[in-house]
């Protein structure tokens, strides 16, 4: 274990291990909830700084990266300012509406079950292969194959990619290719900067994708009945009687294709992987289904998926008692804010019986919370439960090293190497 960074030398966007990154927020969070860590630029740490930031809108506009120089139809919805922010929300909270997403379940499942059993079925070492079950009160009765398989490849990862391309009405069957480009764009953010140094857009990014959405765009515009989905409703929608550009659909539908995808997939892989660690727990919550959306909601607080997000400052303001001026950037630290004492005791534990679950920031805050939190959840259930019908205990294989998601802002893994045994 390395030493345990200070308020001083923290950098959000190039963290160190664990420990280390959790050990500088709670000394920020105790010595300076406000802290300065650049240039015009501030790190959260606290619960109550965090939630402030998320709720004010109208003094906050989110910004990794300088978009004031991009084309206004080409800036992803995370950093339009309102009110045109709200306006163009509505449209994509219209689709992803829990009343709306419910409909996925039957979907999520028959995608969960193929992709465990194709699994378990290809990673099984030889057709003769047995193992008993440890978890039957009969063993010579309950007989399991053993099966080896990368968890968050064949399992974990192609859940989301599959899921959003059904919500939002793009072909289901090219979800790798979603998953593929999620990766090409996130992994490659920090170094997307044109000739001029000014940040490239979406498609500037990725043309490969842009072209995929633009074609997506160009059917449903020729079509003789608008399909009613995200791009049908973006292309029937208008903004103060002026419809949306292609430039402004294809660039929401490319951002909510990645953070549809990379969010959950980091969500499912870390409860996984606290499950695989923990056999114990693993048969509690196969055995007590009441339980496992406690379970899951303990694992987006103390293991967030979503880091940090970044904000700008559009007016001067203030944040647990420091003054920020109108143009800062504000590093909202959702993952420290999740473990502050003030809220949550003893937070580095894992204790889904606390009365206070859901306080967490996970999804964010305010009007801007997260549009596709109850499709994420959704998702992170039939998941669980699907593992739980199918899998007697699993654990991760010996001698393997955390491979941690290279996306500076994101906790999750890029592979888990189980060992799993089925049920019978």
């Amino acid at each position: 274990m390395s030493n345990p960074e200070t308020a001083s030398d923290f950098n959000p966007f190039n963290p160190t291990d664990l420990d280390s990154r959790y050990a500088a927020m709670e000394q920020m969070r105790n010595t300076c909830p406000v802290t300065p860590i650049g240039d015009r630029q501030w790190y959260a740490a606290t619960h109550a700084g965090v939630l402030t930031g998320l709720k004010n809108v109208d003094k906050f506009v989110g910004s990794f990266i300088d978009t004031s120089k991009l084309p206004p139809d080409e800036v992803m919805i995370s950093a339009i300012p309102e009110p045109r922010h709200g306006k163009i929300r509505r449209v994509i909270n219209s689709v992803m509406a829990p009343h709306r997403t419910m409909h996925a379940e039957g979907f999520i499942r028959e995608l969960a079950v193929g992709l465990l059993d194709d699994a378990i079925a290809k990673g099984r070492s030889s057709p003769d292969t047995q193992a008993v079950n440890p978890q039957t009160d009969n063993p010579e009765a309950a007989q399991s194959q053993a099966a080896s398989f990368d968890l968050i490849d064949e399992y974990v990862d192609p859940i989301p990619s599959a899921v959003i391309a059904h919500v939002l009405g793009v072909p289901t069957e090219d979800f790798q290719k979603f998953r593929r480009w999620s990766d090409e764009l996130l992994e490659n953010q920090n170094a997307d900067l044109n000739s001029e140094g000014v940040p490239k857009t979406m498609s500037q990014g990725h043309p490969e994708f842009a072209a995929y959405i633009q074609h997506q765009i160009d059917i449903r515009r020729a079509a003789l009945e608008t399909p009613d989905d995200l791009i049908g409703r973006f292309i029937g929608a208008d903004i103060e009687g002026e419809p949306l550009s292609d430039d402004m659909i294809r660039t929401q539908t490319m951002f909510l294709i990645i953070a549809g995808n990379e969010t959950t997939r980091n969500w499912l892989g870390n409860y996984l992987t606290t499950l695989a660690y923990d056999p114990q727990l693993y048969a509690k919550i196969k055995n007590q289904p009441d339980i496992r959306e406690k379970f899951m909601e303990e694992s987006l607080r103390r293991d967030c998926p979503v880091q940090i997000v970044a904000r700008a400052a559009t007016q001067d303001t203030v944040i647990e008692g420091q003054s920020v001026p109108q143009g800062d950037q504000v590093v909202f630290g959702i993952a420290s804010a999740n473990r502050d004492e003030a809220v949550f005791e003893n937070p580095a534990d894992f204790n889904f019986d606390r009365s206070d679950l859901k306080k967490h920031l996970a999804f964010g805050a305010g009007p801007h919370i997260c549009p596709g939190a109850s499709l994420a959840r959704l998702e992170a259930r039939v998941a669980l439960d699907v593992f739980c019908e199918r899998v007697s205990s699993f654990s991760v294989q010996a001698g393997y090293e955390f491979q941690y998601n290279p996306v500076f802002w994101a906790l999750g893994l890029r592979s888990l190497p189980v060992e799993v045994i089925s049920e019978p």
